[in-house]
């Protein structure tokens, strides 16, 4: 059951990702007019740095449940991969729950601050005039969301730690490894191949 509650976060924060990447490439494509326009036309249409930053933030939070999903959070391991298996994995567990409490004091403030503008109808001061709780709402979403990832993973965590299955827990929060990576890359590399060779066919 929590296997499949993960597979279907995974696809849903999969979407969410690629969304987000389009976002940020609007935003790019934006503020790339934006300042062309102020350098060759004399003419700013307005809030091109503002929206951009709304659509980071929020891109930001929403990939934070896929990140950890997949692991690919940065960790420094010039000492983790010199020690024995054992204490890899005690160290992935505390590492996740370490990441968890983080971003939990991140959730808290997040929310501190949407219902500040909230319940005070802030609004930012630039041209635009944006209610404040409406991209701050998008983004404390972001942060709820991983959550709910989280509390998932770290269920399944305790459920295999009862029936002592130490490769599940490893598979949720392990280190990725740079041979896992290279794998990830040429499967990845071969779906596109395949899917070239079949739409010229």
């Amino acid at each position: 059951m929590l296997d499949r509650l993960l597979e279907q976060a995974e696809k849903v924060s999969q979407i969410i990702v690629w969304i987000g990447g389009g976002l940020l490439i609007f935003a790019a494509i934006m503020t790339t007019l934006e300042v062309l326009l102020r350098k060759f036309a004399n003419f700013s249409f307005g809030g091109a740095d503002e929206i951009a930053g709304y659509i980071f933030a929020i891109s930001t939070s929403f990939a934070f449940a896929f990140a950890t999903l997949h692991r690919a959070h940065v960790r420094i391991d010039a000492l983790y991969m010199r020690l024995p298996q054992p204490v890899r994995l005690f160290l992935d567990v505390v590492g996740f729950l370490l990441l968890g409490g983080f971003l939990l004091l991140m959730a808290e403030r997040a929310y501190n601050v949407w219902w500040n503008s909230f319940e005070n109808s802030s609004v930012s001061i630039t041209p635009l005039v944006t209610p404040l709780a409406l991209p701050q709402g998008f983004w404390f979403a972001g942060m709820v969301f991983f959550f709910i990832v989280f509390a998932l993973m770290l269920l399944r965590i305790i459920t295999a730690a009862f029936s002592r299955d130490w490769n599940r827990i490893a598979a949720l929060v392990r280190q990725r490894g740079i041979e896992e990576e290279v794998e990830e890359a040429r499967s990845a590399n071969t779906r596109w191949r395949n899917s070239s060779v079949s739409n010229r066919s």
